[in-house]
């Protein structure tokens, strides 16, 4: 079983900081949300990969000291971040606004939630490992999350779909990844079924 007190936390930094993306997209549309994502993958990948360790690079490493598991600390510390930042810059170049949104929504809460509900309430077990409890509280507060930008049904029907992406995903390939693969398969469904998103009026860039 995973460590509780690594999981929860890294969960709620996860939904928090992916939420966060809001900001560059209230101030700038996609453009605001593919810089900063881009930024992410040019400046902070490096130092992850080469491990370079200074005091510029101090904070990055408290961050993957206190956040990031084990087995990821061997491959590439902040993998899953670096998987995120990669769907939300394909995301952003693909997708309209209101589609952004949707995706960084079911990004940040459906994975996050999932995550903790399965790990606190888990009892039964898909064959693949994930639970249950976990996909029905991912899908019930991503519904909820989404209700701003899709009628109800629709939020529930995107909800469902992202539960079944992040239960076929797989943490080994970074395009397998659900941070990676939720915002970019999420975008798609959103658009190829016409679904209807909007931006609240808060949310409208100003760029």
């Amino acid at each position: 079983m995973r460590n509780l007190r690594v999981e929860i936390p890294r969960k709620l930094f996860h939904i928090g900081a992916t939420l966060v993306l809001f900001i560059p997209l209230y101030v700038c549309g996609n453009i605001g949300v593919a810089v900063v994502s881009f930024l992410m993958l040019v400046v902070l990948l490096p130092v992850a990969y080469f491990k370079l360790k200074n005091p510029v690079t101090a904070v990055f490493w408290k961050a993957i000291e206190k956040l990031e598991r084990k087995e990821n600390l061997e491959i590439l510390p902040g993998k899953q971040a670096f998987a995120l930042a990669g769907g939300m810059l394909v995301s952003s170049v693909l997708f309209d606004e209101e589609t952004l949104a949707v995706c960084i929504v079911s990004t940040a809460v459906y994975d996050g939630v999932a995550t903790i509900f399965g790990l606190l309430f888990g009892r039964h077990k898909f064959p693949w490992g994930k639970s249950f409890e976990g996909t029905a509280g991912g899908v019930f507060f991503n519904t909820v999350f989404l209700i701003p930008f899709l009628p109800l049904n629709w939020a529930f029907i995107v909800s469902v779909f992202t539960a079944v992406v992040e239960n076929l995903a797989s943490w080994r390939r970074w395009y397998l990844d659900d941070n990676f693969l939720i915002p970019v398969a999420v975008g798609f469904f959103v658009q190829l079924l016409q679904v209807p998103a909007q931006l609240p009026q808060p949310f409208q860039p100003f760029c």
